[in-house]
């Protein structure tokens, strides 16, 4: 288990390179010499990757349905080997932004498939573990953006060509994901429902114990009508209730401004005072601890109720984005900056230890069987589309309004989203969820 755990969050780890990059590579390509970029050019060379992904989660829940989990993260994995190399490649901006955009395309598939499949192939009682693993390889993958960043912008910090350097460094564990691959098994669940039922049982014989695969498969036999539904079947009907949720729970993760930080650090750190080769050294910070962060979360967040960690999680990163909208009023200088960093590590552990593991978590747990692949790809599209509004507008806002004023918009966008959580997020922790009945109670006891 833990070798097939290690190669599907091998997109996890893409998935987080290639939105962390930017940070570091961004002051380069912004180069007169390069791309030539102002702040609307920043925001959209940044955001033009999460309009893609919004798309690519969009569809890939469908795909995944008909070709499978296994199959769908080999093309991603693809995908993402060659859409890194032409980005590094790219003469001009608008290039750039065509390869950024399907780059996003691959980013936004394995946000969609990966946690879906973890959640089809571990055993059930540590399903939380395994599926949050993801979101460990996710910042691990951030925080090799940043050391790279770090080393390679220290080392030829004059050489404004060295982003493309930074970028196609992301090719080479996609290539170890395309051919780790082959290895693991496809999704037991996507099996039985399209009619393998012997591989099935076999999968689940391989990863669960003996009571676990059986309890498994009578949950399955159960409901032999279960299938799949399609979007409109789900949109238009009942299930838009159960939908919603995870809707409002996606947009929740977002608009406290948690990738503003992950995309912007290195500009963030800039408007402290704070050198270019010293902010990229401050961001391996902001990306150690996210990596702690989310490593101690692995280990705890399937183990309590996820509804009450996240209002935790949320109360504590509204308090610390309250602080930093007062601090940044308040102090300049030296001051300032260690305050800043400060208070953002203290926000990193709220966000990528509780808000942003339990978000995945709880989706993954949320929709039963028949709505499972429809409800994922429309939740993950809005989280991709709140992401893309976050990353689009900061740089514009920070340069029109000062860092004070920002993460005062944040932290007001904080108490919104504790209420959503506290009123309408129901507690899927040991929620099997494989009828639309369950949903449907699931949402009734919130």
């Amino acid at each position: 288990m833990r070798h097939t755990t290690s190669v599907i969050t091998i997109g996890g780890l893409l998935f987080g390179y290639d939105t962390g990059v930017i940070n570091g590579a961004l002051p380069f390509m912004s180069s007169a010499s390069q791309l030539n970029l102002n702040a609307a050019n920043q925001g959209l060379v940044s955001s033009v990757l999460i309009l893609g992904a919004a798309l690519g989660s969009m569809f890939t829940g469908k795909v995944s349905g008909i070709y499978g989990r296994h199959r769908v993260v080999q093309w991603i994995a693809s995908l993402f080997i060659a859409a890194n190399v032409l980005c590094s490649l790219s003469p001009n901006k608008y290039i750039f932004i065509v390869f950024r955009f399907i780059l996003g395309i691959a980013v936004g598939a394995a946000s969609e498939v990966i946690p879906v499949y973890l959640s089809e192939i571990s055993p059930i009682n540590a399903r939380g573990m395994v599926v949050t693993r993801n979101d460990f390889k996710i910042v691990l993958g951030q925080f090799f953006a940043y050391v790279v960043n770090a080393i390679i912008g220290g080392l030829f910090p004059n050489v404004m060509w060295i982003w493309r350097v930074m970028l196609v460094m992301a090719s080479l564990p996609a290539l170890i994901l395309l051919l780790e691959n082959r290895s693991i098994p496809e999704s037991p669940i996507w099996l039985w429902k399209n009619g393998y039922l012997k591989k099935a049982k076999a999968v689940m014989s391989r990863y669960l114990r003996p009571s676990e695969a059986k309890e498994e498969a009578h949950e399955l036999q159960a409901d032999p009508e279960v299938e799949a539904q399609s979007f409109q079947s789900v949109v238009f009907s009942s299930n838009i209730k159960l939908v919603l949720v995870g809707v409002g729970l996606a947009i929740v993760q977002q608009i406290t401004g948690i990738n503003a930080i992950m995309y912007y650090g290195t500009l963030m750190l800039e408007r402290t005072g704070l050198t270019r080769s010293s902010s990229l050294y401050g961001n391996i910070i902001i990306g150690l601890v996210s990596v702690i962060s989310v490593s101690v979360s692995v280990r705890i967040v399937g183990r309590f109720l996820r509804k009450k960690l996240l209002l935790i999680g949320l109360l504590g990163s509204t308090t610390i984005l309250t602080c930093l909208s007062i601090v940044t009023h308040l102090l300049s200088g030296p001051r300032l900056t260690v305050a800043v960093l400060s208070f953002i590590t203290l926000f990193l552990i709220c966000q990528q230890g509780l808000i942003s593991p339990l978000t995945w978590l709880i989706l993954s747990e949320l929709f039963p069987v028949d709505i499972r692949d429809v409800g994922m790809s429309i939740s993950t599209f809005f989280v991709w589309m709140a992401d893309f509004a976050v990353s689009l507008v900061y740089p514009s806002l920070m340069s029109a309004l000062g860092l004070s004023s920002v993460f005062r918009i944040f932290a007001g966008c904080g108490v919104l989203c504790i209420l959503f959580v506290y009123l309408f997020v129901p507690e899927t922790k040991n929620n099997l969820l494989t009828s639309t009945q369950q949903g449907h109670q699931a949402v009734k006891s919130a």
